[in-house]
């Protein structure tokens, strides 16, 4: 079955839905996507909330989504988020309820997604936290399923100190991760695939020119040459390898780790 390929107007609703800092994540989640060996039909994001839900992205290739949050008071407004995308791109409404990623399994799923969640699952950086998390989405999925990860990543000394003392996520002890640490999540299995953007797009930029500067950067220069460092990346686990493409500039791979840490 062909792999998904994300066009122009795909790439245009994945900016209104990441919520932020909308380039580094459409551009690693689009490569992610396009690896997947299967065409997923049934699709769980865990974790959404009213500015950033991008399993939606599944839907306009007519797949059956699942939107989660944490908490039944966030419900609403996640919902509220959703129905007003699906309206303005003639999208079928997906079911929106609450789920946590430690819940155990009562059906599988082709593909599960989170953004911007694992990283806040244990403040005090215990990756056997960040492992069980793993383990319990694997347990979810189908025979050919795919964990999407999506999440910030440890890029340099100068980086790690930027955005722990002006960064919202940083500011509240959340983890950035090391290509060595997302290996070492799979345990015995199969280790990730992982992209990494983002070099010179710490976060969201003070001001809209300095965002389009750096973004620029990182399109046209640092992604296409620095292909194991970023500060955000997606990795792709699952109960075999996804397909890999291309030349392997573009990921890095377990066999391959980064020359980077905490």
């Amino acid at each position: 079955m062909p792999n998904i390929q994300a066009n122009l107007q795909d790439r245009a609703m994945l900016h209104r839905i990441f919520g932020w800092h909308v380039v580094p994540w459409t551009d690693a989640f689009c490569e992610a996507v396009g690896r997947l060996d299967i065409q997923p039909r049934t699709v769980l994001e865990i974790g959404a909330s009213r500015l950033s839900a991008p399993s939606l992205f599944f839907l306009r290739k007519g797949a059956s989504v699942e939107v989660t949050c944490y908490a039944e008071t966030e419900a609403p407004a996640l919902a509220a988020f959703c129905e007003s995308i699906c309206q303005e791109y003639g999208l079928p409404m997906p079911a929106v309820r609450v789920h946590d990623v430690f819940a155990p399994a009562t059906q599988t799923f082709d593909v599960i997604i989170m953004k911007g969640v694992l990283g806040g699952l244990d403040r005090s950086h215990r990756l056997e936290v960040f492992s069980k998390a793993v383990e319990s989405c694997l347990g979810k999925l189908s025979e050919n399923g795919s964990l999407v990860i999506l999440d910030k990543g440890w890029c340099s000394p100068a980086h790690n100190l930027l955005l722990q003392r002006f960064g919202d996520a940083g500011g509240n002890n959340w983890h950035y991760f090391s290509h060595q640490e997302l290996a070492s999540l799979s345990g015995q299995g199969e280790p990730p695939q992982v992209i990494w953007k983002g070099l010179a797009s710490a976060g969201t930029m003070p001001s809209r020119g300095l965002q389009r500067l750096c973004d620029w950067l990182d399109t046209h220069l640092f992604n296409r040459f620095l292909s194991r460092k970023g500060t955000v990346f997606a990795a792709i686990y699952g109960k075999h390898r996804a397909r890999t493409v291309g030349t392997g500039k573009a990921s890095a791979t377990a066999e391959q780790p980064a020359n980077i840490g905490k």
